[in-house]
């Protein structure tokens, strides 16, 4: 169960930042707020599966969630008439990477879903990460960064869909409640 509501999440928060990415105005900032919403959900309802595996980590990865949802919550700002600078917005970012690796790290270690996910996701982490740095300095447009998000996205993609269909690998010696097979 716990799998299948961190994928419902995880593509729901995809799919919402997709939308805000190509919409302005109200819309936009709508969509960032339910993927803000969905992001905020998924380290809670992780913790218990990763906790087993490295509490720290899963602590680590709580928080950096946490820190991307409150920056994302300040780039919609403008919508209640406040104004904010748009770095706060693609500071996000930054800790989404964060958030990237510690999560990864441990589903590697664990072996929750299937290495290459992981792997794939701790490559891939690194041109988003430089693309939303780029873009943070004023090098690159959102819209020229496009391209080093998406092997990320995709990822994402692939794990939200993994999870929905076969959820979390059992891990010897932890329960079912903690692996979220409960």
């Amino acid at each position: 169960m716990t799998a299948r509501v961190v994928g419902s999440l995880f593509v729901t928060a995809t799919a919402a930042g997709v939308v805000s990415a190509a919409t302005q105005g109200t819309t936009r900032g709508v969509m960032v707020f339910v993927m803000a919403v969905a992001i905020a959900f998924i380290a809670p309802t992780l913790f218990p599966v990763l906790k087993p595996h490295g509490e720290g980590l899963a602590m680590g990865y709580v928080v950096a969630r946490t820190l991307e949802v409150v920056f994302l919550m300040s780039a919609i700002a403008p919508l209640a008439h406040v104004h904010t600078d748009e770095v706060w917005g693609h500071a996000g970012a930054i800790y989404f990477c964060v958030s990237v690796g510690l999560l990864n790290v441990l589903l590697f270690r664990s072996r929750l879903v299937p290495r290459w996910i992981s792997v794939w996701a701790l490559i891939a982490v690194v041109p988003y990460l430089a693309g939303a740095v780029l873009v943070l300095l004023g090098v690159l447009s959102q819209t020229q960064a496009g391209a080093l998000f998406v092997p990320l996205a995709l990822n994402e993609m692939v794990l939200a869909g993994w999870l929905l269909v076969k959820g979390f690998r059992q891990s010897p010696g932890v329960s079912p409640a903690a692996s979220g097979r409960a």
